[in-house]
């Protein structure tokens, strides 16, 4: 009985990842719950809680395999390098919560789910159902209704302006190309891209096996395929573009194998690849239609990607100043909740060292350039976050972290194309701030790579 409830309130978990940043909105704009920002946490650590207490009573052992063992040893570094550098409780609190959650979900869930006898193709459905929906109701939004509906729940009013602190703007935009980015119920345009090839490779993992569905699947791609041009990120684009790159690639690798020994011109799936040579037609239509009158506006973005590799280069140096980390908070989403961080000038006569001489550097490059505290603490990729949270060591487990999960993930080549995708984003954005999707993503890993 108790198994049961625990299976019941996991499957409400993950049904309720989806439509999280909108109660979570709800509830401190409109119903001042401050204490829902932190509800997955809360839910998390009763998880937690059943499970030592059902280890203990029951006596399980626990045996740790070389993931585990890496996040184990990326928390450590982390927090040592914290402790050498002084970092303040409330620092290593959100910094642990951005960076670790959800691989501490990952290892604590992945047994979870066999002692309470979950699988993944229990898990998958309820996110599908409660996503889809979710997704369905981010449609009517953006086609039927509005954004300005989103008020009602405690957006905000002001378009495109968000930085990180108050409720998320209704919709963003892009100058000079006068489009609405589709993000839904989400937080911004590139956490629905996020979202997107999360869900798109849980769907084609659960219903891609039954060939008698095959056209209604193929159609629902195209419209998840078409949702993420939508958002206009650049960095989802990217990672679909990697990860069906690695999908096609990996399936004529297994082909020519096959076929080496044993050919036939009839043993060649015909129907297959015709079906992905349409797919890919049809989507390259359907980006050429969606990108091609203002292609420049939308793709290369020069004032976008000179931001982008500024924070990227002033992250990189911070990095250099500190090739052993300077501890938990001290760089992307989580150094919003320890430090000023806004867009605020700061006049560069201010500055000192090499800020200074990045600072001249910039602005003879870019006439727009203004240094400010985002350019200092937020680099725009997770991973010079890491180099400059962690350091050399704090990055290196992280990175074999993923490695050890990847190779892990042989017989799921869809879901290795999703978190290939994933970490591709990662190289220009922080997706994995975006907590409810990367605890969505890591939780179906855990289903997969479940552990006694």
């Amino acid at each position: 009985m108790i198994q049961k409830i625990w299976r019941f309130l996991s499957l409400c978990f993950i049904g309720f990842l989806p439509w999280s940043v909108a109660l979570s909105v709800l509830g401190t704009e409109r119903l001042w719950f401050e204490w829902m920002r932190f509800s997955k946490e809360i839910a998390l650590f009763g998880f937690a809680c059943l499970l030592v207490i059902d280890i203990i009573q029951k006596k399980r052992k626990i045996r740790l395999d070389s993931i585990d063992i890496f996040i184990g040893l990326y928390l450590i570094s982390l927090l040592v390098i914290s402790l050498l550098k002084g970092t303040t409780l409330e620092g290593i609190i959100y910094g642990l919560r951005y960076d670790t959650e959800f691989l501490i979900a990952f290892v604590l869930m992945r047994r979870a789910f066999v002692f309470w006898n979950l699988s993944f193709r229990e898990l998958a459905r309820v996110f599908i159902v409660s996503g889809g929906f979710m997704l369905f109701v981010s449609l009517l939004i953006r086609y039927v209704f509005g954004e300005t509906i989103l008020t009602v729940l405690g957006f905000g009013g002001q378009v495109s302006v968000w930085d990180g602190s108050g409720p998320p703007p209704i919709y963003h935009g892009i100058p000079g190309a006068a489009v609405v980015r589709f993000q839904g119920m989400l937080e911004g345009p590139n956490q629905m891209a996020f979202f997107l090839l999360v869900y798109l490779g849980t769907y084609i993992t659960l219903f891609f096996r039954y060939k008698k569905y095959r056209f209604i699947n193929s159609v629902i791609v195209l419209l998840l395929v078409f949702l993420l041009t939508q958002t206009y990120s650049r960095s989802g684009l990217l990672g679909l573009l990697v990860g069906s790159t690695f999908l096609i690639a990996s399936y004529l690798i297994q082909k020519v194998r096959i076929l080496r020994t044993d050919f036939s011109w009839k043993k060649i799936a015909w129907k297959k690849i015709i079906t992905t040579l349409v797919l890919v037609c049809v989507g390259g239509i359907i980006v050429l239609f969606q990108f091609g009158p203002k292609f420049t506006e939308i793709i290369t973005r020069k004032w976008s990607t000179s931001a982008h590799f500024e924070r990227m280069y002033i992250g990189y140096v911070r990095f250099l100043e500190e090739p052993f980390g300077h501890g938990l908070g001290q760089a992307g989403p989580a150094s919003r909740a320890v430090a000023e961080v806004n867009q605020k000038p700061i006049p560069t006569e201010s500055l000192d060292g090499e800020m200074k001489r990045l600072a001249d550097f910039f602005s003879e490059r870019n006439k727009d350039f203004v240094f400010n505290t985002e350019h200092y603490y937020i680099p725009e990729s997770w991973y010079i976050q890491q180099l400059i949270e962690g350091g050399m060591v704090g990055f290196f487990f992280f990175i074999c972290c993923f490695v050890a999960i990847i190779f892990s993930l042989k017989k799921y080549p869809v879901i290795i194309a999703t978190l290939l995708g994933v970490l591709v984003m990662n190289t220009f954005l922080h997706s994995f701030e975006s907590v409810h999707t990367a605890l969505v993503l890591f939780l179906i890993l855990a289903s997969l790579l479940q552990r006694s």
